[in-house]
């Protein structure tokens, strides 16, 4: 794999994120063009949605699978295979051989945001596909992305999707289906806005990468696999779009209530992984969170101040204000010893303005 000569990150992966100066990332290259990403650790995002599952009672798996439609459209408008669209839909003009091809190709698109390595297993035009995964990861939000580029490649308006593990593989299962009234609608994906700001990455000279960036992940292409060198801890790229589109529906499904659960869950995750380590400086570790964040594309405050007993935040381009404000307030916690409160001073879809106090 081509690096760097620099800093060394692989060069690849340069030319597909961009880190703005706003804490945002977006993908430049075939990719998730018009998405805005983050990177999350994989295990953190099982055990939130696990745990939501466990106290709403209802397993959201489903909703994020539709959520996760969208994203895969999008993808699949931006690789190879579109052009699969054009060929009617039999077995005689789009036979087997042909689209193993073609997922052959997009197979490195795939393994590069940390999705595992795709391999097509059957397909019967007009009636069926069988995906495998090995090495997967987030096995929900893969059954949401490769239903969505079934659903475009066959032209229709909705799939069935099952999925299972079979010797640690990941196997989903797509057959023809109808669309659900209203859910391209309700689960829209916002676009990504502009990315400018005052972060200030100290950036490589070579390839433009922030250099902190080329320190934290590595990839294994081979394995489709992104790990953070610091932690050693697994992680992949999650779209912000599909994130938000399935808490929106959450709420849309079950209540108002829902808002708060996410926040209270996520502070709840952030602690437990803090560990029991010794508590710093309550102004560093507010900065160096908020910095972590940054790098990850989690959003940068325009505004914030921290004292001993709190921090005021005012942002605009946060990846979710509840999740943000959860993980700052864990950060808190951790640092000051004590429960923290939030005060939600403006809470706007677009921005959100808030003070985290501890007691």
């Amino acid at each position: 794999m081509r690096r760097c000569p620099e800093c060394g990150f692989p060069s690849k992966f340069a030319r597909f994120f961009d880190w703005r100066d706003d804490g945002t990332i977006t993908g430049t290259d075939r990719t998730r063009t018009t998405s805005q990403i983050t990177f999350l650790e994989a295990s953190e995002v099982e055990t939130l949605l696990g745990d939501l599952s466990e106290t709403i009672g209802i397993d959201i798996d489903r909703i994020f699978i539709s959520a996760q439609k969208s994203i895969g459209k999008a993808l699949y408008a931006n690789l190879p295979i579109r052009h699969m669209k054009r060929v009617p839909a039999n077995r005689f003009l789009r036979p087997q051989w042909l689209a193993r091809l073609l997922v052959r190709a997009i197979a490195s698109d795939i393994a590069s945001l940390g999705d595992g390595v795709v391999s097509l297993d059957r397909y019967r035009a007009g009636s069926s596909m069988v995906v495998r995964f090995r090495h997967p990861v987030l096995a929900p939000m893969m059954a949401g992305s490769v239903s969505g580029i079934y659903e475009s490649v066959e032209d229709m308006p909705g799939s069935n999707v099952e999925y299972h593990l079979e010797d640690g593989d990941l196997v989903i299962t797509l057959t023809h289906g109808v669309g659900t009234p209203g859910a391209e609608e309700r689960l829209v994906l916002e676009e990504a806005g502009e990315g400018h700001g005052s972060l200030g990455h100290e950036r490589c000279g070579g390839c433009g990468v922030p250099l902190e960036a080329a320190r934290t992940w590595e990839w294994d292409v081979r394995r489709g696999a992104i790990t953070n060198m610091k932690t050693r801890n697994r992680e992949v790229v999650v779209a912000v779009q599909s994130l938000n589109a399935l808490l929106r529906e959450l709420e849309r499904e079950l209540g108002s209530e829902i808002p708060r659960l996410v926040y209270d869950h996520q502070k709840a995750l952030t602690l437990r992984k803090a560990g029991g380590g010794k508590p710093g400086d309550v102004r560093a570790v507010l900065k160096n969170k908020i910095e972590a964040m940054a790098l990850r594309g989690l959003g940068f405050p325009t505004k914030h101040h921290v004292n001993e007993d709190g921090v005021t935040v005012e942002i605009e381009n946060a990846y979710n204000r509840d999740l943000y404000a959860a993980k700052l307030a864990a950060a808190l916690e951790w640092s000051a010893g004590g429960t923290s409160s939030i005060d939600w001073q403006s809470r706007e879809p677009a921005g959100a303005r808030f003070r985290l106090s501890v007691k």
